[in-house]
C-alpha cells in the first residue's frame, strides 16, 4: 500500500514537472540585457504614421476602398514574385500618389478648419472631412460634383452672385 502511494506520488511529480517545463517553453523572452531596435513593418509609408498598427492600417485601407468604390489593385500593383499578391510598397501606380495627396489634403483641412473648433464644430454637423464626402463610392467624383454648380445657383435667392453676373456680361 505504501509502495503504491510512493509510485503515485512519483508519477504526479513527474507530471507536474513536465507541465512546468512545457509552460516554460512558451515563456516569452524579454531580452533582458539586450537592446532591440524597433523595426517598422511598413516599407513605404510617406503620409500615414510609421507606427500605425496593422489593424488600423487595414481598417483605413478598407475605408478608402469603400469610399472610392475600388479594390486594392486600384492603387497597388501585383508583386513580381507572386502575381496573385499585391506589392503594397511599390509606387508604380499614379493612383497611389494621388491618394497620398488626397490624404494630405483632408488632413490639412481637418487640422486647419475642424480640429480648432472641436468639440464645437462649425458647421455643427461636420466633425471631419473624409473621402466619402466627395467621392460617394466612385473613384472619380467629377460627374457627381459637376452638378454642384447648378445646385449652388438655386440654393439661396439672396446670395452674392456678382461674379456670375460679371461673367455673363463678359460673354455678351
Amino acid at each position: 500500500m505504501r509502495f503504491k502511494k510512493k509510485i503515485r506520488t512519483l508519477f504526479y511529480s513527474i507530471g507536474i514537472l513536465l507541465m512546468v517545463l512545457g509552460l516554460y517553453a512558451f515563456k516569452s523572452h524579454s531580452g533582458a540585457g539586450k537592446e532591440y531596435v524597433l523595426q517598422t513593418p511598413w516599407d513605404n509609408l510617406k503620409i500615414l504614421p510609421q507606427d500605425i498598427s496593422k489593424d488600423s492600417l487595414t481598417h483605413l485601407m478598407k475605408n478608402y476602398s469603400k469610399s472610392l468604390g475600388v479594390d486594392c489593385n486600384h492603387c497597388h500593383v501585383p508583386s513580381k514574385e507572386d502575381p496573385t499578391e499585391l506589392d503594397f510598397a511599390s509606387d508604380k501606380k499614379i493612383e497611389k500618389e494621388i491618394a497620398r495627396g488626397m490624404i494630405k489634403m483632408t488632413n490639412d483641412i481637418n487640422a486647419n478648419y475642424f480640429q480648432p473648433h472641436f468639440p464645437d464644430p462649425k458647421p455643427a454637423q461636420v466633425y471631419v472631412v473624409n473621402c466619402v464626402m466627395c467621392h460617394r463610392g466612385t473613384s472619380n467624383p467629377e460627374k457627381y460634383l459637376s452638378q454642384m454648380g447648378a445646385m449652388y445657383k438655386t440654393y439661396h435667392p439672396d446670395r452674392d452672385n456678382r461674379k456670375e453676373k460679371i461673367l455673363e456680361k463678359m460673354k455678351k
